[in-house]
């Protein structure tokens, strides 16, 4: 049996002011190919990160960038050093990238992710790929700081 709705009840409220939506974008260098241009965009929200992360490069400077895929990543509280990770939208060639990236921005910041990455390597070597996946992080975490652990 339903009850009908009292006076007393009010429908719930959102604070839309909390969460700052003033994304802090980052252009570096890849350290094997200084003519490619790794792009972050980096959104900090109250219970969670919104990062997208490409790669321009001057030979394909009248191409535009595929949407790339789309992951989320959760800290694993029974299994701290394996964060849980999600597909939401995959495409080939990005999505092994996107999954590593979010899972270790996951676990070094303890806070769920949402990560968005069309990173295009062209014939990469392991150490262009590792170092690529590695400046990503980096430049990330300089922004996103590991005080939000915890």
């Amino acid at each position: 049996m339903d009850l009908p709705p009292t006076a007393s009840q009010s429908p719930p409220t959102f604070d839309l002011t909390s969460p700052t939506l003033h994304p802090i974008r980052i252009a570096v260098p890849l350290p094997y190919s200084p003519h490619t241009t790794l792009h972050i965009q980096i959104t900090r929200l109250e219970t969670s990160n919104l990062v997208f992360i490409t790669s321009t490069d001057p030979s394909s400077s009248g191409s535009r960038s595929a949407l790339g895929s789309f992951v989320y990543a959760l800290p694993n509280r029974h299994q701290p050093s394996d964060p849980l990770c999600t597909v939401l939208y995959s495409l080939s060639g990005s999505i092994d990238f996107a999954t590593r990236a979010a899972k270790i921005l996951a676990r070094k910041t303890g806070k769920p992710l949402y990560l968005g990455c069309s990173v295009v390597f062209g014939n990469p070597t392991v150490e262009e790929e590792v170092a690529g996946l590695r400046t990503a992080v980096e430049e990330t975490m300089k922004v996103v700081g590991a005080d939000q652990k915890g």
